[in-house]
């Protein structure tokens, strides 16, 4: 591509780390130019200021809108992790409003606009409804949702948007969860990027999202039993001090605090130390039967790999090339379940080549923002 594709995007980015991954990829894409972020979805004021801070921290001069709160019609409640709030500096300037004002007139000054979808569809549907000849502008919507038969949230989230944007006259490409399904990232590659306060930034992020489901699936229902049984089957024979049952028992009672949602919500941070502390004692301690066995268990159950899903979007758009499409018509039910159906109406991808997105996904995460490397460049010059 020889000129780079206007693109808007959609997002509800959050503790789930991979709206900020896609973020990432859009701000450093040697052919996207990211032209505005609008987000969506709950917390939109916070959500704005995790875009916004992102932008900041690689020097990227996008427009970050607060767009659509609330759902238009979901039968789920609103569903948030409840860290948003301290994924940011509680103070972040630049954050714009009236997002369907700026949404219509981008659409309509620039070119060949390509809208990216990676939220629930509220802010699409709204825009259809209320500035109907500005969506029609678009060249194209990018939409990551829907998963044939089954709940996922982007569609789920709001049933009504979902049927609205569908049964539009849009040209809509239509990047589905279970085709997402097909590659999962190393949740400590995230957790190692450095090299600039940006990467540094997701690192964090990916690790607090590591330690939501750490500390609510490890040290779910039924976790103290299943670690006291690896207690009781090793015990026998073991050397066993007062001082090794001493610690366990404060142990013990960390893992009770890190398995309260509400302090996660109140503290992540805190959480995040007391969690590392656990892993410290329990590493140094081989010998313990009490720090081996909390130490089995982590290791059995811990976050290895996460779905990237909102990253196809960014890929499908840069590498159309690289993802296999058919033509079909894609509908949902009013729960915002997806069936396909035959007829043309929508580009629905049905398989990526996975080992050409892993490749693209850790070469691009690795290297520096593009901002940030050309003044690295004209200072060395």
């Amino acid at each position: 591509m020889s000129e780079k594709t206007n693109v808007l995007l959609s997002t509800d980015i959050g503790t789930d780390v991979d709206d900020a991954v896609a973020l990432y990829l859009a701000m450093n894409s040697p052919v996207i130019d990211l032209q505005g972020v609008y987000v969506t979805n709950g917390p939109v004021k916070d959500r704005a200021r995790i875009a916004k801070h992102m932008a900041n921290l690689a020097e990227h001069d996008v427009p970050v809108m607060v767009g659509e709160s609330t759902a238009m019609m979901s039968c789920y409640p609103e569903y948030t992790v409840g860290t948003e709030g301290v994924m940011a500096p509680k103070k972040v300037p630049g954050i714009k409003r009236k997002w369907l004002t700026r949404m219509s007139q981008q659409l309509e000054q620039l070119s060949d606009v390509v809208l990216a979808s990676i939220a629930p569809l509220t802010n699409i549907a709204k825009l259809l409804e209320r500035k109907p000849e500005a969506a029609r502008k678009m060249k194209s919507l990018y939409v990551m949702g829907g998963r044939e038969g089954h709940n996922e949230h982007n569609f789920t989230h709001d049933a009504l948007a979902a049927e609205k944007v569908l049964t539009s006259d849009l040209d809509i490409v239509i990047v589905p969860a279970d085709v997402c399904a097909g590659y999962e990232c190393e949740i400590g590659f995230l957790q190692d990027l450095h090299g600039s306060e940006l990467q540094e930034h997701l690192a964090y992020m990916a690790s607090l999202w590591k330690l939501y489901h750490d500390t609510t699936g490890i040290f779910g229902m039924g976790y103290m039993e299943k670690i006291e049984k690896r207690i009781t089957d090793n015990i026998k024979g073991a050397k066993v001090t007062i001082d090794d049952y001493q610690k366990w028992q404060g142990v013990r009672m960390y893992l009770m605090m890190l398995r309260n949602g509400n302090n996660f919500r109140d503290d992540p941070e805190q959480q995040l130390e007391m969690f590392d502390s656990v892993l410290i004692w329990a590493a140094n301690s081989p010998e313990n039967v009490y720090a081996k066995a909390v130490l089995g268990h982590i290791r059995e159950n811990e976050l290895k790999t996460i779905k990237v899903s909102d990253a196809f979007v960014i890929y499908a758009i840069e590498h159309p090339e690289r993802v296999k499409e058919k033509r079909a018509t894609v509908v949902t039910d009013e729960q915002g379940m997806m069936r396909t159906l035959e007829g043309d109406k929508h580009r629905l991808i049905v398989d990526v080549d996975y080992r050409h997105f892993a490749n693209y996904l850790k070469r691009r995460l690795e290297k520096k923002p593009r901002t940030l490397e050309a003044k690295t460049r004209k200072i060395q010059r």
